[in-house]
């Protein structure tokens, strides 16, 4: 009797016992070059701003919005 595997099974079973060490050290390299990518990402840099999401919640409107009035035909001509 002819026992039917799906391709799926099949790889799975392939990766996770002839390649199991193989497939262990790709995820491994993933984790560091993951890792090492947040690091590169997070250290302080002179000159560079960043985000401060409390000053941007606490802000006011006053601060954030200029209303002014335009008179019309005040623009500039269209070309």
């Amino acid at each position: 009797m002819l026992t039917e595997i799906s391709n799926t099974r099949a790889l799975g079973q392939l990766m996770y016992t002839h390649y199991l060490y193989v497939f262990q050290v790709a995820g491994l390299i993933l984790l560091v070059a993951m890792i090492g990518a947040i690091v590169l990402t997070l250290r302080h840099r002179p000159g560079v701003q960043r985000q401060r999401i409390s000053t941007q919640i606490n802000r006011k409107r006053s601060e954030s919005m200029v209303i002014k009035q335009v008179s019309s035909g005040a623009g500039a001509p269209v070309q």
